[in-house]
C-alpha cells in the first residue's frame, strides 16, 4: 500500500513495459483521470493543505496546473469524451454528495466555472457523461441503498434506474449503447441502452447481465475511488483486485499418543 502522506502518479507504457513518473510533490497525489484526447492527466492533490484538482501534460513539459476554478473538497470522476467537461463530487450542505460539472470551455459567459448538476437530499456518486455528452450515469442512495441511473444531459430530470437490485460505478461502453456497474455481490454487470438526444429525449435500457467476479476489495468505495476501467470496445476490463491470501500452512502430527508418554 503507498504511504498516504506521500503518493505519486506513473504512467506505464504496455508496449514496452515501461513505467515514468509523472508527478513529484512530495505530498498526496491520487486518482488520475485521462482527459478526452489522452494529452492531459487530472488528478488531486494535497499539496496545498486541502484536496484540489490539477492538471499536468502526459509528455512530461511544464508543471503541474492548479485548476482555479476548482474549489476546495471537489473530487474528480470524470473527464468527458469530448474534453468539454470535468464531473466532480462535492460534499453538500447536510453532509451529503453531490454531483457537478466543470466546464473547460472558453470564452461564454459561465464557462470555466463549476456548476452543480444533481443536488438533492440523496448521496450523488461516480457521475459518468456518455461518450457524446448527451447523458449522466451515476449512483444514488435515494432508495436506501445504491443504484445506478441515467439522465439526461445537461436538462436533468427524466431520469432511469439501469440496476435492478443495487449497483454502482457505472461506466460507458465507446459507443453509449452499453453500460457496465459493479453488483453489490463484486460481479461486473452489462446492460444494452438506447439512447435518442434531442428535444425530446428518450433512454432505454435492457436487462443487467452479469459478466465475472471481480474480486474487488470493496464494493462501497465512496464517492472518490474507481476500482475498475474498460476499453472503448467493452472487452477488455482493467480492475484493482485484491490476491487470495495464502491458505494457511497444515502441520500434521503422527504417532502423538506416544509423544503424550514421554
Amino acid at each position: 500500500m503507498p504511504d498516504l502522506n506521500g503518493a505519486d502518479i506513473w504512467l506505464h507504457d504496455v508496449a514496452r513495459g515501461l513505467d515514468t513518473r509523472l508527478t513529484t510533490d512530495p505530498s498526496l497525489n491520487s486518482s488520475p483521470f485521462w482527459s478526452g484526447k489522452g494529452d492531459r492527466v487530472g488528478f488531486h492533490s494535497l499539496r496545498s493543505g486541502t484536496l484540489k484538482l490539477y492538471q499536468r501534460a502526459v509528455n512530461g513539459s511544464g508543471h503541474d496546473e492548479l485548476l482555479p476554478f476548482a474549489g476546495e473538497s471537489m473530487v474528480m470522476n470524470q473527464w468527458s469524451k469530448d474534453d468539454q467537461f470535468i464531473v466532480y463530487v462535492a460534499p453538500g450542505e447536510k453532509g451529503d454528495y453531490d454531483i457537478g460539472v466543470l466546464s473547460m470551455r472558453e470564452g461564454a459567459p459561465g464557462d470555466r466555472k463549476p456548476t452543480l448538476f444533481l443536488h438533492t437530499p440523496f448521496n450523488e456518486y461516480h457521475g459518468q457523461l456518455s461518450p457524446d455528452s448527451h447523458w449522466m450515469a451515476y449512483s444514488s442512495d435515494e432508495s436506501g441503498e445504491r443504484e445506478v441511473y441515467v439522465v439526461p444531459f445537461p436538462a436533468g430530470g427524466g431520469k432511469t434506474q439501469i440496476s435492478t437490485a443495487g449497483g454502482e460505478q457505472p461506466r460507458w461502453r465507446g459507443d453509449g449503447k452499453e453500460l457496465f456497474y459493479l453488483a453489490v455481490d463484486r460481479k461486473m454487470m452489462a446492460v444494452p441502452v438506447r439512447a435518442v438526444a434531442g428535444a425530446t429525449p428518450t433512454f432505454e435500457a435492457g436487462a443487467p447481465v452479469p459478466l465475472f467476479e471481480t474480486n474487488i476489495y470493496q464494493i462501497n468505495a465512496g464517492p472518490m475511488l474507481y476500482q475498475y476501467d474498460v476499453t472503448a470496445d467493452g472487452k477488455r476490463f482493467v480492475i484493482t483486485t485484491v490476491e487470495a491470501a495464502a491458505a494457511p500452512p497444515l502441520n500434521v502430527v503422527t504417532n502423538w499418543q506416544a509423544a503424550l508418554k514421554k
